[in-house]
């Protein structure tokens, strides 16, 4: 797993140029790709939220105060540009990095395959950036793992620091790091290595554990979930097919339409059919090292699978709801397609071993046969041709309103003389669509635009109205704000929950009617700003659980910084330095 600096060139090379190419238009202009769950701001204000210190649920720690840090100095559009232009970066040439025995052809196919395929359109299309680029680490994970498996001592500090990596960007991705890095570790029978690697995963993920376990009477699970969540058939080639091309996210109208055509979708699984021929085919061609690693591989690619699928079998779906009221916990295994993401990683080596062999039988009077092995490094780009320039266009950046920034300065001035919690309606779920960025379906930006706590509602809205369609409030908090919206007197209710004053978000179906009685701070085109008399604002926050978030915080930060110091160190003394990942 070397390679040539030449080699590593070029890897780079290839994989800046699909990145611009998927990437397109924001790349090259000022402001946000907002779609989905994509919403970043910029300047985003420090909550303690950001730690759930609040008492919040974790969903997106420590990944929102690095956010609230960084924007302090980046502009948050060009934040975003380069977290998804480094994250695609990164997964190509990790790819090529796992794979660098191999000649051009054979890391070119794999670096297509790991940048472009249905995985990462659908995470992207749904606005999971944080899962895209935590993906794009686990070249790297692999790596830092067959180390740590060969070589304890040698390994763990760079393993640290790469799960830590993970972590950073949401509790799934960092579940993805650590399973990984098992996957591979455990099958080299080393128990002391196993250990380490649990022991390095738990450390580096604390942020969002600890708060986790604490803040459990924070969250509920909605029945229902697991059946809303699960992964679905895109065509009529059925589920197995769309998930053996990496594709089957349950949301159907983020799926391209090239998807929905049955052909293309098992197209598009010739490229997982000829890489496990080629892995089984090279089965004997690799030292025991290789073979290990594979095998955890194919372990990892399994258990990824089975998360995807199994929760869409016949009777287990309801199990895994009933399951997750009593452990809520489990919630976090709703969206299956979110895991299956790894999986590609058993496949690069297999592509790339396909395409070396088919350009090397291109021999004189033969060369037509090379076009087989390009083919095959371009098939998952052929069969998806609507993840180029920005999602055919659904990454196009905009910039936030002027008004936005006027009602900001209202808010924050309010916040700053009475505290209290700010409410935002529509009071019907977390989604969006703005005029200012065609109406696209994202998420509220109001908590991450807005000073002091912003409540939106939690409810997830499945396609309609109707109660059957709704996913009840996970946070009691917000399930008390929905009671005190429905009071005779909403004003009084909402106060006497701690809310100072209403954001109301124009053109997203708020009725006059619907808008508590209270002094008006601003009413423009598009924002009006509501202040309520007399909140009960309370300043309790739970000294003893906060001390121990924190205390989880300052022991995931002084692991990455003893992991660093000891690369650090075999460097400077002279010591083998420990293998970053990133070839010599």
């Amino acid at each position: 797993m070397t390679g040539t600096r030449r080699d590593r060139l070029v890897d780079l090379g290839l994989a800046v140029l699909v990145a611009l190419v998927v990437l397109g238009p924001m790349t090259f202009r000022r402001g946000f790709a907002l779609r989905g769950d994509m919403v970043l701001v910029p300047h985003q204000p420090w909550k303690d939220a950001w730690l759930a210190l609040d008492g919040s649920a974790p969903r997106f720690v420590p990944g929102d105060a690095v956010l609230s840090v960084v924007t302090t100095v980046v502009p948050g559009d060009l934040l975003q540009k380069a977290l998804l232009l480094g994250a695609l970066v990164l997964a190509g040439t990790g790819a090529g990095r796992l794979v660098a025995q191999h000649s051009a052809v054979g890391r070119a196919a794999a670096i297509v395959l790991m940048m472009w395929n249905p995985w990462v359109l659908e995470r992207l299309s749904i606005g999971q950036w944080g899962s895209v680029v935590g993906y794009a680490a686990l070249p790297f994970v692999v790596t830092a793992a067959v180390r740590v498996r060969d070589e304890v001592r040698d390994g763990v500090p760079v393993l640290t620091l790469w799960l830590a990596f993970t972590a950073l960007w949401s509790p799934a991705s960092a579940l993805v790091g650590a399973l990984t890095a098992i996957c591979v570790v455990v099958l080299g029978r080393r128990p002391r290595a196993v250990l380490v690697t649990l022991g390095s995963a738990v450390l580096v993920n604390l942020p969002w554990l600890v708060p986790s376990l604490l803040n459990g009477d924070r969250i509920d699970a909605p029945g229902g979930q697991f059946d809303a969540f699960a992964a679905r058939a895109e065509s009529g080639a059925g589920l197995l097919a769309s998930v053996a091309s990496l594709g089957g996210i349950w949301k159907s109208s983020v799926v391209p339409q090239e998807r929905t055509v049955a052909l293309v979708v098992l197209l598009s699984c010739v490229t997982t059919v000829v890489a496990l021929l080629a892995l089984w085919r090279t089965r004997r061609d690799v030292g025991p090292a290789d073979r290990t690693t594979r095998h955890g591989l194919l372990l990892l690619a399994g258990l990824a699978v089975a998360l995807t699928v199994v929760p869409t079998l016949p009777g287990l779906t309801d199990a895994f709801d009933t399951a997750a009221r009593r452990f809520g916990a489990l919630s976090a295994l709703r969206d299956g397609h979110r895991f299956l993401g790894p999986a590609v990683l058993v496949l690069l080596p297999g592509v790339a071993a396909a395409g070396e062999f088919l350009w090397r039988a291109g021999r004189p009077g033969r060369e037509a046969v090379r076009g087989a092995a390009v083919g095959l490094a371009l098939l998952p780009a052929l069969c998806l041709p609507s993840m180029a320039w920005g999602l055919g266009g659904d990454l196009r950046p905009v910039t936030y309103p002027a008004e936005w920034f006027r009602a900001k300065a209202v808010v924050d001035r309010d916040v700053a003389d009475r505290g209290g919690a700010t409410v935002v309606l529509p009071w019907r779920g977390t989604y969006r669509g703005f005029d200012w960025n065609d109406s696209r379906a994202q998420l509220d930006p109001a908590p991450r635009f807005f000073e002091g706590e912003v409540l939106i509602d939690d409810r997830i809205l499945l396609g309609g109205e109707a109660d059957d369609a709704v996913l009840a409030n996970e946070d009691p908090r917000l399930a008390a704000i929905t009671r005190a919206l429905e009071d005779e007197d909403p004003a009084r209710a909402l106060a006497d929950q701690g809310v100072a004053r209403i954001l109301v978000e124009k053109g997203n179906g708020v009725r006059a009617d619907e808008v508590p009685v209270g002094d008006v701070l601003h009413d423009g085109g598009r924002l009006t700003v509501v202040a309520l008399d007399d909140p009960v604002v309370t300043t309790s926050r739970g000294t003893t659980r906060r001390a121990v978030i924190l205390g989880g915080d300052v022991m995931a930060v002084l692991g990455c910084l003893v992991a660093a110091a000891c690369i650090r160190r075999r460097q400077v003394y002279g010591e083998p330095a420990v293998d970053s990942g990133r070839g010599t």
